[in-house]
């Protein structure tokens, strides 16, 4: 199949290497022309053509040793070609590319044959070169391996240096040696496209990065005006209400009708206020202020606070890799929200039958903390999306926990995985190197 895939794709947009469908133009990559190339890796010299000669050696002797085998070899050319595709056609995956049959074949053969007269042709200048890419580019867009060019290549090569031997001519010996030159220069350009292809692969994901980056600076200034906004529009005001219901609280006998509504209202008020310290801490991250952290003692501390938690009531949790301390150097405070916001997402994914274990790991760039559930699991869909802003599939929560826990990790130096599968629930990986 590699080789019907070659050369014979000049100027034709019937061929197709996987499928039988005949490709659509929508279907294929926008190719950066070479100046657009150029553009981009400024080392790269104006005169790349009269560079690759030079390299290889080639000039205006070679050029006539050429000339002088274009019309010895010309009635050569048509058994060249037959050759070429009846091998093609005697192999199944081969076969199958030639979706327009016989009419396809004869195109591709005069195809074939027009770009073996111009190899002995010249003039052997740009507009040569430009030819020759834009040979080169359609392999690119019907996505054609590169091993796959170099072996075809190498076919005509044999074939060529085969027929030449052959023909008793003066000065065969030179003749070879121009051969030899013109098809590494083939084989420079054609590598020269794909190239062009992997420049312009890294521009669009450079592009899309920034895209991406632009729009997350545009979000966050946008949440932090309205986090400014709600922190100084409520905050206050619901300090203030929660001050009122609790001495209103107070005043009742334990068993009032009303002291179940008074404790509810507390609850919420609770919540609204978690929700706008996530606003803010989301909104207006802070650089960590690193020191010698114990994570033991984090992890420690960190059971101590979810004690208490409603989620964590009847929850078995363990912590695996104590025996030995492990430190790093980070912001303690930050490491303390991502562990306890790992362990309450935990809790959360769980039944009554919750099972957590946390797994503390030194490695040789630092540490590497993993929590553990048996819960729900998650879709992968939802993988992809859980750590984006207000992202979430629970009832209650604002969708930031662990958007804020990724952003305190990466402001680190590291990263955060999520590892998880429905009905087998979920693992989170984070490692945090030391500076």
């Amino acid at each position: 199949m590699s080789l019907g895939q070659l050369l014979p794709t000049i100027n034709t947009w019937s061929f197709h290497p996987i499928s039988t469908r005949k490709p659509t133009y929508g279907a294929f990559r926008p190719v950066l022309r070479p100046i657009a190339y150029r553009r981009y890796n400024a080392s790269m010299p104006d005169d790349l053509f009269d560079d690759m000669k030079r390299f290889v050696d080639f000039d205006e002797t070679d050029a006539r040793a050429l000339a002088e085998l274009k019309a010895p070899l010309l009635p050569v050319l048509p058994h060249i070609v037959t050759t070429f595709y009846d091998t093609l056609t005697r192999h199944p995956r081969a076969r199958a590319v030639f979706a327009g049959g016989e009419e396809q074949i004869e195109r591709l053969r005069r195809s074939f044959r027009k770009w073996l007269e111009e190899l002995f042709s010249g003039p052997y200048d740009d507009a040569y070169f430009e030819r020759r890419c834009n040979i080169g580019r359609v392999h690119v867009r019907v996505n054609l391996p590169q091993y796959f060019m170099f072996t075809a290549m190498n076919v005509v090569r044999l074939a060529l240096l085969g027929e030449i031997q052959t023909l008793g001519l003066p000065e065969t010996a030179k003749k070879l040696v121009a051969l030899e030159k013109i098809l590494d220069l083939e084989l420079a350009i054609m590598n020269q496209t794909y190239r062009e292809d992997l420049v312009h692969r890294m521009q669009a994901l450079e592009h899309a990065q920034y895209e991406k980056r632009l729009s997350e600076t545009k979000h966050l200034a946008t949440v932090g005006e309205l986090a400014a906004s709600l922190a100084h529009e409520i905050k206050n005001p619901l300090a203030g209400i929660s001050g009122a219901i609790q001495i209103i609280g107070a005043s009742l006998a334990a068993d009032h009708p009303h002291k179940e509504i008074i404790v509810e209202s507390l609850r919420q008020i609770d919540r609204l206020d978690a929700a706008v310290k996530d606003l803010l801490v989301y909104a207006r991250p802070k650089p960590p202020s690193r020191t010698d952290v114990n994570l033991n003692e984090l992890v420690e501390r960190a059971m101590i606070i979810l004690r208490e938690e409603p989620s964590f009531q009847g929850v078995q949790f363990r912590c695996e890799g104590m025996t030995k301390t492990h430190r790093v150097c980070a912001d303690e405070t930050q490491l303390q929200q991502v562990l306890t916001n790992l362990l309450i997402n935990a809790a959360h994914a769980c039944d009554e039958h919750a099972e957590i274990v946390c797994h503390i790991l030194s490695i040789d760039s630092g540490v590497q903390i993993t929590v553990e559930d048996n819960g729900i699991g998650m879709e992968p869909e939802v993988v992809a999306r859980a750590s984006e802003p207000f992202f979430t599939t629970k009832a209650k929560g604002t969708g930031l926990g662990l958007s804020i826990c990724k952003r305190i990790v990466e402001s680190h130096g590291g990263k955060l995985v999520i590892d998880s599968e429905p009905g087998k629930g979920t693992r989170i990986i984070v490692e945090i190197p030391d500076p």
